[in-house]
């Protein structure tokens, strides 16, 4: 099987050859295998494009995640972002204060100011071989970028109202970006919803303000999109609430390190891909050759059973993780992963 194909049959229900491997390298890590800078690469939509493909064709795994690129950045809805040496977009200020200012919300065009290039080069460049994944931010997570993370979770207990205006304000814009990179050529898409994490807000206020844009949100996707499948990633520790993140109709849940996978499985069903969850930062980034290859083990051995399991880390791979390790991860994925 090529990459593409092995990550395909995942989602098609079938029993790949071999457990399909596609971490989650980015922007932070991925720059440095071209020797590019991470701020130039995010800038540069043919940087993050090369390198992305570098990486996947330099360790061998089977698909990456790419977004569009900055320009005014459809991911942040008008919010100023600035990027400051060897690091990533920070937004640097808000937008919404209250409800008189849902009206400054506009719907972001992500074709403009070649936004799109990135998406479109990487799938060009790699996709004919490798499974590559678009990725759009949730309605929620939308929500709380506009407004600002302290002052939404405020929001929660003096304006709940506000707070499903303002995710009804946001959540065409998880459409519109999520249907470009459908245009563009994106196997599947991953939609992030790092707020809504339980390490974040109460599984309450998950179920009471997330839960219901996640599943609106991916049903229109899946309802617009034909055969590209929506993975749903949050952050961190998101185990007291797996069954609801399954009940979205998500294809496939991306979870992180804090998550036990037998657990996960037993909680979202047989029916649900898990995507996850090596420790980006602990294993992949500090930990030793030895250190991978438990953890790699240890993944498989609790998620691979029926075929419904791609292993990935938990999060983005950080920036000095070392290229040993990366190899290690795919060279314990293909030895143990095999069906």
């Amino acid at each position: 099987m090529t990459s593409r194909e092995r990550v395909l049959a995942v989602f098609a229900g079938q029993t790949p050859d071999t457990v399909p491997i596609v971490p989650v390298v980015d922007g932070y890590f991925a720059p440095k295998v071209i020797g590019r800078r991470n701020d130039e690469c995010f800038i540069e939509g043919g940087c993050i494009a090369a390198a992305l493909a570098a990486a996947m064709e330099k360790f061998g795994y089977d698909g990456a995640v790419v977004e569009p690129g900055l320009g005014p950045h459809p991911s942040v809805l008008g919010c100023p972002v600035e990027i400051e040496g060897q690091d990533v977009p920070v937004v640097v200020d808000t937008i919404i204060e209250g409800p008189e200012d849902l009206e400054k919300i506009k719907l972001p065009d992500p074709w403009a100011d070649g936004k799109m290039e990135p998406v479109k080069q990487l799938v060009e460049a790699a996709g004919k071989d490798h499974f590559i994944i678009g990725s759009v931010r949730s309605p929620f997570e939308y929500a709380a970028t506009v407004r600002g993370l302290v002052g939404f979770m405020t929001d929660f207990y003096k304006d709940p109202d506000f707070v499903h205006a303002l995710i009804e304000a946001v959540a065409p814009a998880t459409q519109t970006v999520g249907m470009a990179l459908v245009e563009a050529g994106v196997d599947a898409l991953v939609m992030k919803d790092s707020f809504a994490s339980s390490s974040m807000i109460s599984p309450d206020h998950y179920r009471e303000f997330a839960f219901p844009a996640e599943k609106s949100a991916i049903g229109a996707l899946s309802g617009v999109s034909g055969s590209v499948p929506v993975i749903l990633h949050i952050c961190r520790n998101s185990a007291p609430i797996i069954g609801e993140m399954a009940a979205t109709g998500a294809a496939a849940l991306e979870l992180d390190s804090l998550v036990d996978l037998a657990q996960a499985r037993e909680a979202a069903g047989k029916g649900v891909i898990l995507k996850g969850n090596i420790d980006a930062m602990s294993v992949i980034e500090k930990g030793t050759r030895e250190d991978v290859e438990a953890a790699v083990k240890q993944a498989i051995d609790a998620a691979r059973e029926g075929g419904r399991f791609i292993l990935s880390t938990g999060d983005s791979v950080p920036l000095d993780a070392p290229g040993e390790n990366m190899a290690a991860l795919v060279e314990f994925g293909r030895k143990y992963g095999a069906y």
